[in-house]
């Protein structure tokens, strides 16, 4: 799928080697109001599943994202800090009523501004991995990194095989810790908890009294929304929950959500701020397909307290959608292990189970059992 994809590609590559800060526009000209504690709760109820609605209609997504981290590196205290950028491909295929995902991580070199003509070039990498998950606990994970000797293998059938790819059979928890790992509805359309419907549930459900009078009052004095109508009759609401100080005579932590109509009540923005100076800002921008938003592109940027008091940008990650087909069938064979077209000898290591296998000729055998053939 990525070896067909066309000039817009690179297009789009150009956009991310510049480490300046682009702020998002605020509408001008809007007319806006804080909402009442109890259009607050409604409101929070409204979003999540404005946002459920449009995540459901994604019943099958696959496509390519091309990501880059951009970081500020500081060498010494006698040299200027340089910023140092790495570029990869990201094809994914998710299935999302069979709570399937496959995605690989693809390194490529930095793209050439002076020739559109050129596709982006892979890069081999140990670095470079393929995983599938589907619906329990575990998953697969096939890294092109060549390993020797591993426990769990007979060492004469290791000094026969010698260094060759591994495949793993380990938990998802594992897997989620890996920083390279991909999975769209965390990466794009949601973070680490979720969905972005998820906090908004939780929000909703503290305000309604669930959790207690106390509990409410407390929380109804952190969070506020405050509504923007749009010239187009659209609208925005913008979530701020509102941390106290951890030390005395500190600043408050902030974090603020813009959610917009005109892309099914997404996210097109968030900040968390200390004080006024920024930890964490990321900005979204969505394409419309038979209906239903789906990121475009996102970019992460962070931030870090400087001595003298301003935060200084020391990152910023970047995914921009480049191919995509929404709600088309994927063969169902990508989910499997044959998928990953292991050559004879190479390894599998089931970690859930603690067992190892080998791939013969006719597919993987019982590591004790295997008898290698020149």
């Amino acid at each position: 799928m990525v070896d067909r994809l066309s000039v817009t590609i690179l297009l789009l590559l150009l956009c991310l080697c510049s480490p300046s800060q682009v702020p998002a526009k605020e509408p001008a000209d809007e007319q806006q109001r804080q909402l009442n504690p109890e259009e607050t709760q409604q409101t929070l109820v409204f979003l999540a599943k404005q946002l459920t609605a449009n995540l459901d209609a994604i019943h099958t997504w696959q496509g390519t994202y091309l990501y880059s981290r951009e970081s500020l590196f500081h060498r010494s205290r006698f040299e200027p800090p340089i910023w140092k950028t790495t570029y990869c491909l990201l094809p994914f295929w998710l299935d999302q009523r069979q709570d399937q995902l496959r995605v690989n991580y693809t390194l490529t070199e930095k793209p050439n501004e002076l020739d559109q003509l050129q596709p982006p070039i892979k890069i081999g990498s140990p670095l470079n991995v393929q995983w599938i998950m589907v619906k329990g606990e575990e998953c697969l994970e096939l890294s092109e990194k060549c390993f020797g000797s591993v426990y769990g293998f007979p060492d004469e059938i290791q000094k026969q095989i010698g260094d060759g790819r591994i495949l793993y059979r380990k938990w998802k928890s594992e897997l989620e810790r890996d920083g390279r790992f991909f999975d769209p509805r965390k990466k794009v359309l949601g973070n680490s908890s979720g969905s972005y419907a998820h906090t908004l549930e939780l929000y909703a459900n503290i305000l309604s009294g669930a959790e207690g009078k106390e509990q409410q009052e407390k929380f109804s004095e952190r969070v506020a929304i405050t509504e923007f109508k749009l010239k187009d009759g659209q609208k925005q609401f913008i979530l701020k929950t509102e941390y106290n100080p951890r030390k005395p005579n500190g600043v408050s932590r902030i974090r603020q959500m813009t959610y917009d109509s005109r892309f099914s009540f997404n996210p097109v923005r968030y900040e968390s701020l200390h004080g006024t100076d920024p930890d964490r800002i990321q900005i979204f921008s969505y394409k419309n397909v038979d209906g239903i938003s789906l990121p475009e592109k996102v970019v992460l940027e962070d931030f870090k307290p400087m001595p003298s008091g301003k935060s200084e940008l020391t990152s910023r990650l970047t995914y921009t959608l480049i191919d995509s087909k929404l709600n088309q069938p994927i063969d169902q064979d990508q989910f499997k292990i044959k998928s990953f077209n292991l050559h004879y000898g190479e390894r599998m290591l089931d970690r859930t189970k603690n067992s190892a296998f080998i791939q013969g000729t006719e597919g993987l055998v019982p590591a004790e059992e295997f008898q290698y053939k020149k």
